[in-house]
């Protein structure tokens, strides 16, 4: 394995704003499996991990932390919050919510950010790695589970065994993974913090979070599924929350199955459609198959059932992944479609996806890559798969996403949608039920009637986005008298997070100046083509 493929993986891993767990299925795992070393591995031995941390003080204490590792030289100042586990029932106790401030470099009295990340399972104090300087604070606060908070919703049951999961095949994958589920649901079913994580939980830590570190004034962003939660804040009405930023808006209505399939195909067809304007696009993909007109959906409805009936290996050593073992990663067409839509989540690793399927098309492996540096697409879709999977595992994204998700989307979710396209299909796979099942959580569904608030607020959509489409926004500001949305025409998922827009950096800039005037959003709809890339 050769350098530049760690680099444009590497590459890719910042691009990506969010990414989606991997379900599995309800099928059992034996109490032991057999792990690389030889040894055996008993699930039992995980139980007397602890998943909280005790928690002295009452709600609205503020605890100083040393910031972890991660946030080292962003400036931050890293603190617990102490919030109620049960606002409905104060005897169940008090938990420490991260939070990772990073001040601002102008006047100290503008009005703080609040900085809410997506997922669910996303820790909105990682992206204090990532997120530019600003005049104002911004305050990055952790959902529960996730970060360096007092409560850890790791599930080492499903980080150990997770090379053998991206192993394969895939019938003992998914059992493997089920089964690790299962036991982390049942370990962490006996914390009260896991069992009181919801929406509604986020919503009300983010207004606690704000009034314990004095803010009077503030605004709060959301990205993804962040703004989910930003939309049940604006329902509780926070008396300081002066406007609000949504970010890739995600609505609680959503059928997730359906709406995953329509996304995808959705963006597929617009960026064929991006392609076929384009020489440089329509070259790399002509130059594969020798035929004028192929486009990436083509391609992709014949690659994803062949990769599934004749699957590659891509052999890693331990030094090459964050796993730090020897592995053979399993690349099927499911595979293949997943790393793909996780690619179209960003319009520049978007442009990469004519090279990959290329790349697939001419069936390379590990074992066909140029000594000189090249990257092979089976190699990168290996490494990206491994890299996200590793990435959640060594945190409590999957427990957060579940206990979210399968209490509150579960019961809107429809299963995989008759006649989706193969691509779409393999995105949905079984559906969210089948990730659902093991943990078995119980239907908490958020409020159906839609957010109503007089506060100013800005929506921002990407028009190549496959997970929250502009359509999303539309529904939400229909319902929001002082909403302005935005479509940025060239953008994917989650734009301004990175601050890698100037169009639209200048429009949120202008908004958290003066929330209530108009605003000038004329540069968001201009085109820009698309830079299409070969593989590196």
């Amino acid at each position: 394995m050769n350098t530049a493929l760690r680099h444009a993986a590497a590459a890719i891993g910042l691009a990506l704003v969010a990414t989606a767990c991997s379900g599995g299925t309800s099928d059992s795992l034996p109490e032991v499996i057999s792990v690389e070393d030889g040894g055996p591995f008993d699930f039992a031995e995980v139980a007397p991990f602890e998943s909280s941390s005790p928690v002295t003080g009452v709600p609205g204490d503020v605890v100083e932390q040393d910031c972890p590792e991660l946030l080292a030289g962003t400036g931050s100042r890293c603190v617990w919050v102490v919030v109620p586990i049960d606002r409905d029932d104060p005897d169940v106790g008090t938990m420490g919510v991260s939070v990772a401030i990073r001040p601002g470099t102008g006047d100290q009295s503008l009005a703080p950010l609040a900085v809410l990340q997506g997922g669910p399972g996303g820790a909105s104090s990682d992206l204090a790695q990532a997120l530019p300087s600003r005049p104002y604070a911004q305050v990055l606060i952790d959902q529960r589970g996730v970060g360096f908070g007092s409560a850890n919703f790791w599930c080492p049951e499903w980080q150990i065994p997770l090379a053998q999961i991206l192993e394969g095949p895939r019938d003992r994958a998914e059992s493997i993974a089920s089964g690790a589920f299962a036991k982390c649901s049942e370990r962490l079913k006996q914390d009260p913090a896991f069992v009181h994580t919801s929406t509604g939980a986020h919503a009300a830590d983010v207004s606690d979070v704000m009034d314990a570190l004095g803010y009077d004034r503030w605004f709060l962003y959301g990205v993804s599924y962040g703004t989910t939660i930003a939309l049940e804040v604006m329902r509780d009405a926070p008396a300081g929350l002066a406007g609000v930023v949504l970010d890739g808006v995600y609505p609680a209505s959503l059928d997730p199955d359906v709406n995953t399939a329509e996304g995808a195909e959705r963006v597929m067809r617009e960026l064929d459609g991006e392609c076929r304007a384009d020489p440089a696009c329509s070259a790399i993909l002509a130059g594969t198959t020798g035929v004028d007109g192929v486009t990436m959906s083509g391609l992709l409805a014949a690659l994803v059932p062949r990769f599934n009936a004749d699957p590659v290996r891509v052999s890693f050593s331990a030094e090459e992944t964050t796993l730090l073992e020897p592995f053979d990663a399993l690349v099927d067409g499911d595979i293949v479609a997943g790393v793909v839509f996780q690619l179209l989540y960003n319009d520049f690793t978007a442009t990469l996806v004519p090279g990959v399927l290329a790349g697939l098309e001419e069936h390379d492996d590990d074992d066909a890559a140029a000594d000189d540096g090249t990257v092979t697409a089976a190699q990168l879709v290996a490494l990206v798969a491994t890299e996200t999977a590793s990435q959640q595992a060594h945190r409590g994204t999957p427990a957060t996403l579940a206990a979210v998700t399968c209490a509150e989307r579960l019961p809107l979710a429809s299963g995989p949608p008759a006649g989706a396209g193969p691509f779409a299909a393999a995105v949905v796979g079984k559906g969210l039920a089948a990730f659902c099942e093991p943990w078995a959580i119980e239907a908490a569904p958020l409020p159906v009637e839609p957010v109503e608030s007089d506060l100013p607020v800005l929506l921002i959509s990407g028009w190549f986005d496959p997970i929250t489409p502009p359509g999303y926004a539309e529904k939400v500001a229909h319902h929001l008298p002082q909403a302005t949305s935005i479509v940025s025409r060239s953008r994917g998922h989650g734009i301004w997070v990175w601050g890698y827009d100037s169009c639209v950096d200048r429009i949120v800039v202008d908004f958290l100046n003066e929330p209530s005037a108009e605003l000038d959003t004329a540069c968001a709809s201009e085109d820009r083509a698309l830079r299409w890339q070969a593989l590196p």
